[in-house]
Protein backbone atom coordinates (compact mmCIF):
# COMPACT_ATOMS: atom_id res chain seq x y z
CA UNK A 1 0.00 0.00 0.00
CA UNK A 2 1.30 3.87 -0.51
CA UNK A 3 0.98 6.97 1.56
CA UNK A 4 1.54 10.74 0.44
CA UNK A 5 2.95 12.77 2.79
CA UNK A 6 2.15 16.63 1.68
CA UNK A 7 3.92 19.29 3.38
CA UNK A 8 5.68 22.51 2.12
CA UNK A 9 8.41 22.40 4.70
CA UNK A 10 10.95 19.91 3.81
CA UNK A 11 11.72 19.24 7.70
CA UNK A 12 8.13 18.07 8.51
CA UNK A 13 8.33 15.53 5.49
CA UNK A 14 12.25 14.19 6.77
CA UNK A 15 10.61 13.85 10.44
CA UNK A 16 7.70 11.97 9.35
CA UNK A 17 9.89 9.73 7.40
CA UNK A 18 12.05 9.25 9.93
CA UNK A 19 9.98 8.80 13.08
CA UNK A 20 7.20 6.52 11.83
CA UNK A 21 7.98 2.35 10.89
CA UNK A 22 5.96 2.37 7.51
CA UNK A 23 7.25 -1.01 7.03
CA UNK A 24 5.64 -2.60 9.80
CA UNK A 25 2.28 -0.26 9.36
CA UNK A 26 1.95 -2.54 5.98
CA UNK A 27 2.89 0.64 3.89
CA UNK A 28 5.39 -0.13 1.28
CA UNK A 29 6.02 2.74 -0.40
CA UNK A 30 6.53 6.47 1.30
CA UNK A 31 5.84 9.34 -1.10
CA UNK A 32 6.35 12.78 -0.21
CA UNK A 33 5.31 16.32 -2.07
CA UNK A 34 6.01 19.92 -1.15
CA UNK A 35 2.97 21.49 -2.80
CA UNK A 36 -0.62 20.53 -3.60
CA UNK A 37 -0.29 21.03 -7.54
CA UNK A 38 2.75 18.46 -6.25
CA UNK A 39 0.50 16.03 -4.58
CA UNK A 40 -2.22 16.10 -7.46
CA UNK A 41 0.65 15.41 -9.91
CA UNK A 42 1.33 12.39 -8.05
CA UNK A 43 -2.48 10.68 -7.23
CA UNK A 44 -3.01 11.62 -10.82
CA UNK A 45 -0.43 8.51 -11.85
CA UNK A 46 -0.22 6.59 -8.80
CA UNK A 47 -2.83 4.72 -6.54
CA UNK A 48 -2.29 6.18 -3.23
CA UNK A 49 -4.38 4.42 -0.45
CA UNK A 50 -3.46 7.02 2.55
CA UNK A 51 -2.86 10.94 2.47
CA UNK A 52 -1.32 12.76 5.26
CA UNK A 53 -1.47 16.35 4.35
CA UNK A 54 -1.05 20.07 5.64
CA UNK A 55 -4.07 22.36 5.50
CA UNK A 56 -2.20 26.14 4.51
CA UNK A 57 0.44 25.53 1.64
CA UNK A 58 0.86 28.26 -1.01
CA UNK A 59 -0.78 26.83 -3.66
CA UNK A 60 -2.67 24.68 -3.21
CA UNK A 61 -4.33 24.11 0.54
CA UNK A 62 -4.96 20.71 1.70
CA UNK A 63 -8.48 21.09 1.76
CA UNK A 64 -8.86 21.88 -1.33
CA UNK A 65 -6.30 19.00 -2.31
CA UNK A 66 -9.34 16.90 -0.30
CA UNK A 67 -11.95 18.46 -2.10
CA UNK A 68 -10.30 17.57 -5.48
CA UNK A 69 -9.64 14.23 -4.65
CA UNK A 70 -13.63 13.72 -3.33
CA UNK A 71 -14.97 15.77 -6.96
CA UNK A 72 -12.69 12.95 -9.00
CA UNK A 73 -13.88 10.21 -7.52
CA UNK A 74 -10.90 9.01 -5.94
CA UNK A 75 -11.30 7.48 -2.26
CA UNK A 76 -8.20 8.60 -0.82
CA UNK A 77 -8.28 7.84 3.37
CA UNK A 78 -6.81 11.35 4.79
CA UNK A 79 -5.37 12.40 7.72
CA UNK A 80 -5.09 16.08 7.90
CA UNK A 81 -1.73 17.47 9.81
CA UNK A 82 -1.78 21.75 10.68
CA UNK A 83 -0.38 23.68 12.69
CA UNK A 84 -3.44 25.67 13.13
CA UNK A 85 -6.51 25.77 16.00
CA UNK A 86 -8.81 26.75 13.63
CA UNK A 87 -12.54 25.26 14.30
CA UNK A 88 -13.17 26.30 10.32
CA UNK A 89 -10.79 23.65 9.49
CA UNK A 90 -11.78 20.89 11.72
CA UNK A 91 -15.63 21.60 10.36
CA UNK A 92 -14.46 21.36 6.66
CA UNK A 93 -12.30 18.46 7.36
CA UNK A 94 -15.27 16.50 8.82
CA UNK A 95 -17.66 17.57 5.72
CA UNK A 96 -15.09 16.28 3.43
CA UNK A 97 -15.03 12.83 5.25
CA UNK A 98 -11.42 13.55 6.49
CA UNK A 99 -10.13 10.49 8.45
CA UNK A 100 -8.37 12.21 11.17
CA UNK A 101 -7.12 15.99 12.17
CA UNK A 102 -4.29 16.56 14.55
CA UNK A 103 -2.05 19.55 15.23
CA UNK A 104 1.46 20.26 14.99
CA UNK A 105 4.14 19.50 16.04
CA UNK A 106 3.68 15.72 14.72
CA UNK A 107 4.00 13.12 17.91
CA UNK A 108 5.50 10.15 16.13
CA UNK A 109 3.97 7.88 18.33
CA UNK A 110 0.52 9.19 18.22
CA UNK A 111 0.71 9.28 14.54
CA UNK A 112 1.61 5.51 14.35
CA UNK A 113 -1.64 4.94 16.33
CA UNK A 114 -3.74 6.90 13.79
CA UNK A 115 -2.17 5.20 10.64
CA UNK A 116 -2.64 1.66 12.19
CA UNK A 117 -6.49 2.62 12.88
CA UNK A 118 -6.47 3.70 9.35
CA UNK A 119 -5.03 0.58 8.36
CA UNK A 120 -7.15 -1.56 9.65
CA UNK A 121 -10.35 0.78 8.20
CA UNK A 122 -8.74 -0.44 5.07
CA UNK A 123 -8.64 -3.63 6.19
CA UNK A 124 -4.88 -4.46 6.94
CA UNK A 125 -4.22 -5.17 10.83
CA UNK A 126 -1.25 -3.52 12.47
CA UNK A 127 0.83 -6.14 14.96
CA UNK A 128 2.55 -3.32 17.34
CA UNK A 129 5.95 -4.21 19.02
CA UNK A 130 5.59 -6.50 21.86
CA UNK A 131 7.54 -4.54 25.51
CA UNK A 132 10.65 -5.16 25.10
CA UNK A 133 10.94 -6.47 21.31
CA UNK A 134 12.52 -3.17 20.35
CA UNK A 135 12.81 0.42 21.45
CA UNK A 136 10.02 2.39 20.64
CA UNK A 137 10.27 6.04 19.30
CA UNK A 138 10.10 8.72 21.84
CA UNK A 139 6.71 10.75 20.77
CA UNK A 140 8.26 14.07 19.68
CA UNK A 141 5.88 15.82 22.38
CA UNK A 142 7.82 13.93 25.17
CA UNK A 143 10.90 12.85 23.72
CA UNK A 144 13.53 11.53 26.18
CA UNK A 145 16.08 13.63 28.10
CA UNK A 146 18.78 11.36 26.02
CA UNK A 147 17.02 12.29 22.59
CA UNK A 148 16.67 16.37 23.93
CA UNK A 149 20.48 16.30 24.76
CA UNK A 150 21.57 14.79 21.28
CA UNK A 151 19.32 17.48 19.85
CA UNK A 152 20.76 20.28 21.39
CA UNK A 153 24.04 19.13 21.01
CA UNK A 154 23.22 18.56 16.94
CA UNK A 155 22.42 22.23 17.02
CA UNK A 156 24.85 23.78 18.99
CA UNK A 157 27.65 21.81 16.86
CA UNK A 158 26.22 23.03 13.60
CA UNK A 159 25.84 26.91 15.12
CA UNK A 160 29.58 26.80 16.14
CA UNK A 161 30.82 25.45 12.72
CA UNK A 162 28.42 28.14 10.78
CA UNK A 163 28.87 31.55 12.65
CA UNK A 164 29.93 33.00 9.94
CA UNK A 165 26.72 32.07 7.68
CA UNK A 166 23.03 33.02 8.46
CA UNK A 167 21.49 30.54 10.59
CA UNK A 168 17.96 30.10 10.62
CA UNK A 169 15.33 28.30 13.04
CA UNK A 170 14.01 26.54 10.28
CA UNK A 171 17.35 25.01 9.26
CA UNK A 172 18.39 24.22 12.48
CA UNK A 173 15.06 22.22 12.92
CA UNK A 174 15.58 20.40 9.81
CA UNK A 175 18.86 19.00 11.46
CA UNK A 176 16.98 17.19 13.92
CA UNK A 177 13.30 16.69 12.15
CA UNK A 178 11.73 18.96 14.69
CA UNK A 179 9.15 21.46 14.46
CA UNK A 180 11.13 24.79 14.56
CA UNK A 181 9.10 25.91 17.77
CA UNK A 182 9.03 22.87 19.51
CA UNK A 183 13.16 22.55 19.58
CA UNK A 184 13.04 26.54 20.41
CA UNK A 185 11.41 25.33 23.72
CA UNK A 186 13.61 22.32 24.07
CA UNK A 187 16.93 24.04 23.41
CA UNK A 188 16.33 27.03 25.86
CA UNK A 189 14.91 24.12 28.53
CA UNK A 190 18.29 22.57 27.63
CA UNK A 191 20.19 25.68 27.29
CA UNK A 192 18.87 28.31 29.69
CA UNK A 193 18.70 30.53 26.63
CA UNK A 194 16.83 31.11 23.38
CA UNK A 195 18.98 29.51 20.22
CA UNK A 196 19.33 33.45 19.12
CA UNK A 197 20.87 34.23 22.00
CA UNK A 198 22.91 31.58 21.94
CA UNK A 199 24.22 31.80 18.14
CA UNK A 200 24.86 35.42 19.47
CA UNK A 201 26.66 34.69 22.36
CA UNK A 202 28.63 32.45 20.30
CA UNK A 203 29.18 34.89 17.48
CA UNK A 204 30.56 37.15 20.19
CA UNK A 205 32.74 34.43 22.15
CA UNK A 206 34.43 34.34 18.40
CA UNK A 207 35.46 37.75 17.60
CA UNK A 208 36.48 37.96 21.21
CA UNK A 209 39.04 35.50 20.40
CA UNK A 210 39.76 36.22 16.83
CA UNK A 211 40.29 39.96 18.51
CA UNK A 212 42.78 38.72 21.37
CA UNK A 213 44.48 36.23 19.07
CA UNK A 214 44.94 37.92 15.04
CA UNK A 215 45.47 41.02 13.34
CA UNK A 216 42.62 40.86 11.20
CA UNK A 217 41.07 44.23 10.53
CA UNK A 218 37.53 44.70 12.66
CA UNK A 219 35.83 44.56 9.81
CA UNK A 220 37.11 40.98 8.48
CA UNK A 221 36.46 40.00 12.25
CA UNK A 222 32.74 41.11 12.12
CA UNK A 223 32.12 39.12 8.38
CA UNK A 224 34.10 35.60 9.82
CA UNK A 225 31.43 35.51 12.85
CA UNK A 226 28.45 36.47 10.28
CA UNK A 227 27.43 40.46 10.98
CA UNK A 228 28.06 42.33 7.40
CA UNK A 229 27.11 45.41 8.99
CA UNK A 230 30.37 46.63 10.71
CA UNK A 231 28.53 49.61 12.67
CA UNK A 232 25.67 47.02 14.38
CA UNK A 233 28.67 44.50 15.24
CA UNK A 234 30.08 47.23 16.60
CA UNK A 235 27.46 48.87 18.57
CA UNK A 236 26.56 45.08 19.42
CA UNK A 237 29.87 44.14 20.72
CA UNK A 238 29.89 47.62 23.00
CA UNK A 239 26.27 46.59 24.21
CA UNK A 240 27.23 43.13 25.50
CA UNK A 241 30.93 43.17 26.10
CA UNK A 242 31.18 46.82 27.56
CA UNK A 243 33.85 48.57 24.66
CA UNK A 244 34.33 48.79 21.13
CA UNK A 245 36.06 46.01 19.42
CA UNK A 246 39.22 48.43 19.09
CA UNK A 247 39.03 48.37 22.69
CA UNK A 248 38.68 45.36 23.67
CA UNK A 249 41.49 44.67 21.49
CA UNK A 250 43.97 46.82 23.21
CA UNK A 251 42.88 46.58 26.47
CA UNK A 252 41.06 42.52 26.99
CA UNK A 253 38.19 42.12 28.95
CA UNK A 254 36.60 44.82 30.78
CA UNK A 255 36.20 43.54 34.49
CA UNK A 256 32.34 43.68 35.71
CA UNK A 257 31.25 45.10 31.71
CA UNK A 258 30.29 42.17 29.83
CA UNK A 259 26.59 41.37 30.25
CA UNK A 260 25.21 37.93 29.81
CA UNK A 261 22.01 37.70 28.84
CA UNK A 262 19.83 34.41 28.57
Amino acid sequence: MTILLVDDERQVLDGIRHGVDFKALGLDEVLTARSGEEAQEIIRRTQVDILITDIEMADLSGLQLLEWIRDSGQKILTIFCTAFRNFDYAKKAVELHAFDYFLKPVSYAELTDKLAQAMRQLGVSYQAPQPGATTPREPENHPSSHRVRSAVRTVCQYIDEHLSSEITRSELAGLVYMNPDYLGTLFKEEMGCSMTMYIQQRRLDQAKMLLRETEMPISKVAETVGYDNISYFSKLFRQKIGCQPGEYRKNGDVPGKEQNEA
